[in-house]
């Protein structure tokens, strides 16, 4: 009786053969993974820029107008609205109407009403129609005045517009390096090492006050460009 089985040479060239199988399968596999996986990262870069673009569009055009900073070294600075609303001039008084009282009743001393803004100071005092919200008088519910110094307003507003905002509370975007911050703090680390700005334009008689973006964020050495102007839609 003769036994049945591989023989040597067979068992050989059958592992080779393995071999190449599965030497073609892992490449076939590690190239969808390693597809896969940049898929990801490049829509996690997409992601975060989408992010930063839009926090800082909504933060610029929620704006006190005009009262932005360009120090021409990649920051902005600007001031976070509040409260807003607009006032009635009757004779010698002015009554100013908010959305909500809370901001004149728990004003803090930091606390800033503002007429036509038309440029920032270092030195708030320093700026025309600027009055410290805790000083104001509440006349009845969303409506409020001031005892005195409101009287001797320069130039009114167009349409009679006023912005509450906190004189502390400066808000700062700055491009250092590869990152982006914000008072500081970093928003994103993915940009590319240049190529990136932030500049604003300040209005004049033709157009709005504007900021200028132009950001590269790059990972594994594939960048995306970004360009955008973020008007101040906030008009006095």
């Amino acid at each position: 009786m003769r036994n049945q089985g591989f023989t040597l040479i067979e068992m050989v060239l059958a592992l080779i053969v393995s071999a190449i199988l599965l030497l073609g399968i892992a490449n076939f596999t590690n190239l969808g993974v390693t597809g896969y996986f940049g898929s990801v990262e490049r829509y996690r870069l997409q992601t975060e820029a989408s992010f930063v673009l839009e926090k800082m569009s909504r933060e610029v055009r929620h704006a006190v107008p005009n009262m932005f900073e360009g120090d021409g070294s990649n920051c902005v600075s600007f001031y976070s609205i509040a409260d807003s609303g607009f006032y009635a001039v009757s004779g010698a008084d002015l009554n100013f109407i908010v959305s909500n009282s809370a901001s004149v009743s728990g004003a803090s001393a930091t606390q800033r009403l503002i007429i036509n803004p038309t440029r920032s100071a270092a030195n708030l005092n320093d700026l025309d129609n600027i009055y410290s919200v805790e000083s104001a008088d509440l006349v009845e519910d969303n409506v409020f005045s001031f005892a005195s110094g409101a009287q001797d307003l320069v130039g009114g507003s167009v349409s009679n517009r006023h912005f509450i905002f906190d004189g502390n509370e400066q808000v700062t975007y700055c491009i250092a390096g590869t990152r982006i911050t914000r008072n500081g703090m970093t928003v994103t680390d993915k940009l590319a090492g240049n190529g990136n700005q932030l500049t604003y334009q300040a209005a004049d008689v033709q157009h709005n006050g504007v900021v200028n973006v132009t950001l590269t964020f790059e990972l594994n050495g594939e960048s995306s460009t970004y360009n955008q102007d973020i008007q101040v839609i906030n008009v006095p």
